[in-house]
């Protein structure tokens, strides 16, 4: 079975599960609402106040979503600190909390497929297979169901309307956000259960992971990609993760000039058979850059940039900077329209301030005044 249809099913039985969860919660609320929660067996409500209690009970799903979020990543922070891991990034939607030079720093991100994350850093480990992985990428999870049991258990057992209401839909939901998160699935981006199998499986992978959140730490306390140890860019693994290897190393030969050499990279890792579709789009998107940084053929470009893509870099430009800079480079230096170039690199500009890796921000604004220059001798 290719990856596609994998995936296809995968989805279906997510939106399965989805379903019979909201059917069973709409059963849940109709039945809250149109008695008395307890207070006074047997006594009905009237329709205006049947109508407000529905109304508390969706609004109590809304909250739900987001308190169960934060639980989940507030899980991955305690497990972390647990196991020796440093605290670099605590993101919600796209708000994101950074820890910089002692203090806390309100940054915006975003990454499609995932609600919030926080990104710690491992403790530096001289055997990387050996360090510390199952409670911080499993602490999510663990946190979500040790929640939900309390919820459960003090909502069921409450008399009151009001907090019987809140507990379940809260526990219900804490469930749901436990469950998804830690039975592996590969949708738009692997989940905590995915990982996590196939780091017990795969040593490469253990490897691979770890070194990537070593890199991804060094990056948000300022180094760029030159500068940080050649090490970190042999991931160790040729299986699920591999290609990670290809994507760092080539935003390395990027930040060098090695356009080329970048290419190559991310060639490897931008084709349909690829099995995570973010690390597929990341690459395409560097390819295409890379491509017109060539000075590539035309067909080459727009084979590339379809609509595909162009839907995806414009849903993540709300927050990469990088996605701007591979269209400052696409329209500048491809298209040669010098008002739509100007429109990307105003859009970067204003990403400077609330940028969170710091890093990379160096990166990228050395390889936009890069294109700058380079369109400057068209």
């Amino acid at each position: 079975m290719d990856n596609k249809k994998k995936k296809q099913i995968q989805t279906a039985l997510i939106f399965v599960l989805m379903t019979a969860v909201c059917f069973a919660g709409g059963i849940l609320i109709g039945k809250l609402a149109g008695g008395s929660g307890g207070q006074n067996a047997g006594e009905k409500v009237s329709t205006g106040e049947a109508l407000f209690k529905t109304f508390y009970s969706f609004a109590m799903l809304f909250v739900s979503l987001w308190l169960t979020l934060i639980i989940h990543e507030g899980g991955h922070l305690v497990f972390g600190l647990l196991t020796g891991y440093k605290l670099l990034s605590f993101r919600v939607g796209s708000l994101t909390f950074v820890k910089k030079n002692g203090r806390t720093e309100i940054k915006k991100f975003s990454i499609a497929g995932t609600g919030g994350q926080c990104i710690m850093m491992p403790p530096e480990c001289p055997e990387p297979e050996k360090a510390p992985f199952i409670l911080y990428h499993a602490g999510g999870g663990i946190l979500n169901l040790l929640t939900a049991a309390i919820f459960l258990t003090v909502g069921l057992l409450s008399g009151n309307y009001w907090v019987k209401t809140a507990l379940v839909i809260l526990g219900g939901f804490s469930v749901m956000q436990g469950a998804f998160n830690l039975i592996p699935l590969n949708i738009k981006l692997p989940n905590d259960g995915y990982n996590l199998l196939n780091m017990k499986k795969n040593v490469g992978d253990r490897i691979s992971i770890y070194k990537q959140l070593r890199l991804n730490g060094l990056l948000y306390e300022g180094k760029t990609y030159s500068e940080i140890p050649d090490e970190l860019f042999e991931l160790g693994s040729e299986g699920l993760f591999g290609s990670i290897t290809q994507i760092v190393k080539g935003a390395k030969y990027i930040e060098q000039g090695d356009f080329a050499a970048a290419e190559e990279q991310f060639a490897q890792c931008a084709g349909e058979d690829n099995p995570i579709d973010i690390y597929r789009f990341e690459s395409k998107a560097e390819l295409m850059f890379c491509k017109v940084m060539n000075g590539a053929p035309a067909e080459e470009i727009d084979a590339l940039y379809d609509k595909e893509l162009e839907k995806y870099m414009k849903a993540a430009g709300k927050t990469q900077i990088g996605k701007h800079r591979q269209l400052y480079a696409y329209q500048l230096i491809y298209k040669r329209d010098a008002r739509a170039a100007a429109g990307e690199y105003e859009a970067a500009m204003k990403l400077k301030e609330t940028y969170p890796v710091e890093g990379e921000l160096k990166s990228e604004l050395m390889l936009i005044d890069c294109v700058k220059k380079r369109g400057e001798t068209i």
